[in-house]
């Protein structure tokens, strides 16, 4: 059963909101499509022998990943980056971007449920989890697969946050991005279930 904070969702934003949560997506989806292909430069640049630049891209990106090249993809006959999962992840993202404006469209900013997040959770917490405690040792293709998964949920709410976030200073500062919207409006419940 969905708790009762799941049904609050902010009123619809107005053309202004709009236009804000559409700079937004547009200003992720640049930042999204610049990760990825650093993710691909990295060993491009190796491959090239401009190793200083690669060794950076690598450096860059390995706070975030283990960067084991047995778990990663090639690319130019050197590994990816960052991990299959990572990758996995990373492309999910994009994917979910690309589908965003056709599922949830920037005129209601809300969260997909709960449950959603779980069920889209659970591939990648177990195959995460067995591999953790030594139970299975997944393929590269496994690991890609249930990041795809899990990364393709995540836009929908980050870019929600984000929209959310740039409303709300809107309304501080005294120019409502929403019809109605003042700086002490929360969240209404609209009676409607998040998806």
């Amino acid at each position: 059963m969905d708790t009762p904070a799941t049904h609050l969702i902010p009123p619809a934003p107005g053309p202004e909101g709009r236009r804000a949560v559409g700079l937004l997506y547009g200003l992720t989806l640049a930042g999204t499509l610049a990760w990825l292909g650093a993710i691909f430069l990295a060993p491009f640049l190796k491959s090239r022998s401009a190793d200083t630049a690669a060794a950076f891209l690598y450096a860059f990106f390995a706070p975030l990943c283990h960067q084991l090249p047995a778990r990663s993809f090639a690319f130019c006959g050197y590994p990816l980056a960052v991990c299959a999962r990572c990758l996995g992840i990373y492309a999910g993202f994009l994917a979910g971007l690309v589908l965003y404006p056709s599922v949830r469209g920037f005129a209601r900013l809300a969260v997909p449920s709960g449950r959603l997040f779980l069920l889209l959770s659970l591939p990648i917490g177990l195959d995460y989890a067995g591999g953790f405690v030594g139970a299975w040792a997944s393929p590269m293709g496994v690991r890609l697969a249930t990041g795809l998964l899990w990364g393709s949920l995540l836009p929908f709410y980050f870019l929600t946050g984000l929209g959310e976030l740039a409303l709300r200073r809107a309304a501080r500062k005294g120019r409502p991005a929403r019809p109605g919207a003042g700086a002490d409006k929360g969240l209404v419940d609209s009676g409607r279930k998040n998806v």
